[in-house]
This record gives structure tokens, C-alpha cells and sequence, in this order.
């Protein structure tokens, strides 16, 4: 079931609602720290807006259509509940001296375009992990572009919860950075969600975790060098996509993503999971999934592991161990798992260690794939035959292994296409 009906009541009655923009009486610890810049051009296409209190007013007497340019500087809370018939945009006047934010909630908007801002988070003593001051609630063809989700460290590790959706549609987060948080990027109960072109780095925890998501793209992203720290026992996973509300998710599509440990911990990389539910519901099941010619670099032996999916297709991805500290390897080696009970499930072309779950199922394919190893030299697959290792994590901060001329992974066409470009040729 989709919920464009009730947002579509839901966002009439905001258009008559009002909106706030806090002014910091004096400066906030977030957004005094380290200058930030970001990733968009030097444009004075727009009304031009140098204070807080002149921003306030701007937008408050908004009409739908405006473009906002804002000049570097704390602009403290953005609070937002009022939804515009024509598109709003709010962006920095320079990439190099950006607006900033110290809470972003858009609750019951619509129409909105953030571009080349920074949300900045400060821990302050007594905040929780989950604490959450960037959310998107009840709310409406929401585009945040080319902006910086800035956690911080406690006792060395990220801390807090970056950008929260739910109850919201036609959502697109693009070509930003979520870095040092607990968790980066969460959300349930949204419609057309599109998480495409950012990066994210340093988490503690899940980098992307959603659940209840109908029309689903998460594309050409990098998650990179998640940091556990010392002292905590968080359970990482680089993309989760939960069954909570005990509903299932469907059309969902993860393609041309970059997962690399890097030089830090590792974590489970795609992982949707049974989550103790009863996979015989069809509400449960989640269905119509893609994942298609990602690169994974991790030491956990969830690379892509799914289950109760109808409709799913695993092709084209390069599903690579790279090593930590573990005296057990067998939970190192990355694998595709699929539960036996999935239904209409192609797996092809993939370059891995193992696939599991096929039972000859009449409705499974499983073709072409290169199954590769890092344990025996004298034995197909070994690594040294199939890559040609242009930078290591420990070393370099990023993994680059090359496909080798005649390999196994090259005579099958397996693997991603990505590990051509990425990240230097």
C-alpha cells in the first residue's frame, strides 16, 4: 500500500500552516568549528540574503518560485511547515563560505530545494546516540543537493542520528556528505525515495537504514571507512533495509555504489534481513530488488545477504574481501546469501567467494558467475590470477584491485564495471 493519498491531505492542510526560522541570540557551538566547503557554484541568481533575521522574513513571505542565496554564516534552526505550489530554493551564495544550519525540520513541507548547505551537529553532554536534530516529517518533493551533514566525535567515534524521513514522498538526497555520525541516513514510510551521487564516511553504526520504502534508488554512492571506535559495540551495516512496522518495502533499486572498508572497520554491506518476522505474510516479502554492478571491499561475510524477496535479481557486482585483524576467517569472507524461500531470483555475473540458497528452485538462475579466493594459491579463483592491486586500505585509505587480462572474472564478464574508474583511472 502507498501513502501519496494521505500526504497529498496532509501537505493541502500545510499550505496554510505556518513557518519558523529560530535566530540564534548568539553563537551556537555547531557551526563555529572547522570551514567547511561545498560543492556548488558561485551564484547571485537569486534574492541575496546576509542575515538570519532578513532570511526569516524572506521566506516567510515566500509565495512559491523564489531562490534564496544565502551568504556564508550561522543561520542557526530551520523549521519549515508550510508547503509551496512552485518549487523554493535555498541555497549558499559561495561554495566556499556556505550557509549553516544547527537543525533542519521540514515537517508537513513541500516544494523545497536545499543546495550547498551545511547541517552541522555539535555533541553536547547528555545527548543520546539517537539524537536527532535533521529531519524531513509528513513532507513533499524535498531535494536536498550538494550540502555537508556534519556529525561529531564522543569518545571517538561518530554520535547522534543524521537525516531522519518518514511519512514523507518524492524525496531526493543528492551529491552530499554525511560524515561522523552514529547513524548517517534512516528513514520508514516513504514514497519515491532517491539517495544518489553522496558520500558517506566515518559512521559508527548503519550508513543508510530504512524500512517501509515503496520506489527506492540508491545510486552511484560511496560509503567508505566506517569507524567502530574503542569502547563501543555497535552492529554496523553499510545499507539496511528493515521490515519495521512489520511492513515490507518494494521496487527497490541499489546500482553503481562504491563500499569499501577502506583503513577503517569493517561492517556488513547489504543486509536485508528476516528481522525475526513471519516471512510467510506477503506483507513481509519485500519485492521487485535490484542490485546491480556495485563494488564491495569489506571483511564480513554479509556482503549481500537478503531474504524473503519475490522478484529479485543479484548481477554484475564485484563482492571482494579485503583483511582485518580476526583469527576466524570464515566470517570475513564476503558471500551473496539468499534465502531459499526468495522467489524469481536471477544471480549472474557476479565475481565472489560463494553464493547460497540455491535448492533447484525452478525459479532461480544462477549463471556466469566468477567465484573467487584469497586461501589457495594452487586452487581456481586465487586472487593474485584474477586482480591486479593498484592501492590496499590499510596503506592507501581505499582499495583498487583491477581485473587481470584472461582472469576468470574477465572471460565471464563478471564483476562491476566500476572497478575500471575507481577511484583513479
Amino acid at each position: 500500500m502507498r501513502y501519496k493519498h494521505s500526504l497529498i491531505g496532509l501537505l493541502a492542510c500545510a499550505c496554510i500552516a505556518l513557518l519558523t526560522l529560530s535566530t540564534p541570540i548568539s553563537a551556537a557551538p555547531a557551526c563555529t568549528g572547522t570551514k567547511i566547503t561545498v560543492n556548488v557554484p558561485d551564484t547571485k541568481d537569486g534574492q541575496v540574503i546576509r542575515t538570519p533575521s532578513d532570511f526569516s522574513t524572506a521566506i516567510r513571505n515566500a509565495k512559491g518560485g523564489e531562490t534564496f542565496i544565502l551568504e556564508g554564516g550561522n543561520y542557526g534552526p530551520l523549521k519549515l511547515n508550510r508547503g509551496f505550489k512552485k518549487p523554493v530554493t535555498i541555497r549558499s551564495a559561495t561554495a566556499g563560505s556556505p550557509a549553516c544550519f544547527t537543525a533542519l525540520r521540514l515537517n508537513k513541507a513541500g516544494n523545497i530545494t536545499l543546495d550547498g548547505l551545511v547541517f552541522d551537529y555539535s555533541y553536547a553532554r547528555g545527548d543520546k546516540n539517537h539524537a536527532n536534530r535533521f529531519s524531513i516529517l509528513q513532507s513533499r518533493g524535498i531535494t536536498i543537493s550538494n550540502s555537508v551533514f556534519d556529525g561529531d566525535h564522543n569518545a571517538g567515534a561518530g554520535f547522534g542520528r543524521g537525516l531522519r524521513i518518514r511519512n514523507s514522498a518524492k524525496i531526493d538526497i543528492n551529491g552530499s556528505i554525511f560524515r561522523k555520525w552514529w547513524k548517517a541516513l534512516t528513514g520508514d514510510s516513504v514514497v519515491d525515495l532517491t539517495i544518489r551521487g553522496n558520500e558517506i564516511t566515518d559512521i559508527r553504526s548503519d550508513g543508510i537504514a530504512l524500512g517501509v520504502i515503496d520506489g527506492l534508488v540508491i545510486e552511484a554512492n560511496r560509503l567508505h571507512n566506517f569507524s567502530g571506535g574503542k569502547g563501543h559495540k555497535d552492529h554496523r551495516d553499510m545499507i539496511q533495509i528493515l521490515r519495521s512496522s512489520n511492513r515490507r518495502s518494494t521496487d527497490i533499486i541499489i546500482r553503481n555504489n562504491i563500499f569499501d572498508m577502506g583503513a577503517g572497520d569493517y561492517a556488513q554491506t547489504i543486509w536485508m534481513g528476516g528481522d525475526g518476522k513471519n516471512l510467510g505474510d506477503p506483507m513481509l516479502r519485500h519485492q521487485n530488488v535490484l542490485i546491480e554492478n556495485n563494488v564491495i571491499y569489506n571483511a564480513h561475510v554479509h556482503g549481500i545477504s537478503v531474504a524473503a524477496i519475490d522478484n529479485l535479481s543479484i548481477r554484475k557486482n564485484s563482492v571482494i574481501r579485503v583483511h582485518r585483524p580476526e583469527k576466524n576467517r570464515k566470517v570475513t569472507v564476503p558471500r551473496i546469501r539468499v534465502s531459499p524461500g526468495s522467489t524469481s531470483v536471477v544471480i549472474e555475473q557476479n565475481a565472489v567467494a560463494g553464493i547460497t540458497g540455491y535448492k533447484n528452485q525452478k525459479d532461480w538462475v544462477i549463471l556466469n558467475n566468477a567465484i573467487i579466493q584469497d586461501k589457495s594459491p594452487s586452487q581456481p579463483g586465487y586472487y593474485d590470477r584474477e586482480f591486479i592491486y593498484y592501492a590496499t586500505g590499510p596503506a592507501n585509505g581505499y582499495h583498487e584491485y583491477g581485473v587481470r587480462p584472461g582472469s576468470s572474472i574477465d572471460q565471464l564478464g563478471a564483476g562491476s564495471t566500476l572497478v575500471k574508474t575507481y577511484p583513479t583511472r
